[in-house]
């Protein structure tokens, strides 16, 4: 059975009708490649699998892109399923044409409509009700490394955007109201800003309304800096091998990040913007203090706002989940929240009536969510607020 209480079956027909539905849960590297290992393995939950081959490779378009050996090499990748993932890959490949040479840049989102299944028929919603046209985040093209965090200046001014999910206009007022004098730096950092925030391809109401009601908080930071890390899978890579690893001794030394970063990119010119990029990023977030050699961190306080918008992200939908599975939780993981810390936070929501329920008999640990991200926002602006 799944979390929600239905068979695997029914979680495969959910997993299809919300790719095909284009609903934005249904986007993310875990759940594109879920969808894709379905195909390949008929009969098992894939799930952890996915989860698996993310750890291992790191992207979606890294595990694409993995010799077929090194799929195979661990447990539940079988020819058949390097097969399918290499042929995904080809045929991504063949789409783009050839990539260009690395460059350290950022690209603004595409403009391009999403594609079309042939033959694919689906009933319209109701005019009242049709959601509107989402148009889709271009890949950055090269590698995963960043040259800008722009984190400092998204938390400054995210609770002032306007009222619209249109990324063009999100955009246009971040570039009318960046303190940079040159135009051309205004234009590039609304580009790294509007993708870190709405790595989703949607200027989403339940962040935009969760600024406007946290300006200038430690909650807003956390909530932008887990934005930030889910758009940039690097970011995810750096804290679980370099700090999550270093929590006891509490500092990891630049010269070691950028150890990190030469290793991981041996060619790149670019690993001494990445680091000062990936350091800024934990400052403005308020993960980690830092000087010239060092970054400074501890395991952190889990702040029950923040924690129930990361929280209700992740585990986009009302339901039962395994505690182990917010445990282990990568994104989770890179606000320095430890497993017992985030066991004790989910019973201060459940305190404050945010969350329905914990559940810890004998082996099974689990917890009920009610809400999904836009109404745990709505129940906390209307007073539910933690203290």
């Amino acid at each position: 059975m799944d979390a929600d209480g239905k068979g695997k079956t029914g979680h495969r027909e959910r997993l299809r009708e919300r790719f095909l539905h284009g609903e934005a849960s249904s986007r993310t590297d875990e759940t594109l490649l879920e969808l894709l290992l379905t195909y390949a393995i008929p009969q098992r939950d894939v799930q952890p699998l996915a989860k698996n081959l993310l750890a291992k490779f790191g992207t979606l378009g890294q595990v694409l892109a993995a010799d077929p050996k090194a799929l195979c090499e661990g447990d539940g990748v079988k020819t058949t399923t390097a097969a399918l993932l290499k042929l995904v890959d080809h045929l991504r490949q063949k789409s783009t044409g050839p990539r260009p040479a690395e460059k350290l840049q950022e690209h603004p989102p595409a403009q391009a409509e999403a594609p079309i299944l042939p033959g694919l028929k689906l009933e319209p919603p109701a005019a009242a009700t049709r959601p509107k046209a989402v148009k889709p985040l271009k890949p950055r093209q090269g590698t995963e490394l960043f040259g800008k965090a722009a984190l400092r200046e998204a938390i400054q001014l995210l609770p002032s955007l306007p009222d619209s999910e249109s990324l063009g206009e999100i955009r246009e007022h971040l570039r009318k109201n960046l303190h940079f004098s040159a135009e051309e730096t205004r234009k590039r950092y609304a580009a790294y800003i509007t993708r870190r925030l709405f790595p989703d391809g949607i200027a989403d109401q339940a962040l935009r309304a969760f600024g406007k009601a946290n300006a200038s908080t430690p909650e807003l930071k956390e909530v932008c800096f887990y934005r930030f890390c889910k758009a940039e899978p690097l970011m995810q890579s750096v804290i679980a091998d370099l700090f999550l690893p270093a929590l006891g001794m509490g500092r990891v030394r630049r010269e070691r990040i950028m150890g990190y970063l030469q290793n991981k990119f041996p060619e790149s010119r670019s690993t001494g913007d990445c680091t000062q990029a990936i350091v800024d990023a934990l400052v403005a977030g308020g993960i980690a203090a830092a000087d010239r050699k060092q970054v400074t961190f501890s395991a952190r306080r889990v702040l029950p706002t923040s924690f129930a918008f990361v929280l209700h992200s992740e585990f986009p939908e009302p339901g039962i989940y395994e505690v182990a599975k917010a445990e282990s939780n990568r994104l989770l993981n890179c606000l320095l929240w430890t497993p017992e810390r985030i066991l004790a936070a989910l019973y201060e929501l459940r305190n404050l009536g945010i969350i329905s329920k914990i559940s810890e008999i004998d082996s099974v640990r689990q917890f009920t969510l009610k809400f999904d991200l836009t109404g745990v926002v709505n129940h906390l602006l209307k007073g539910g607020k933690a203290a």
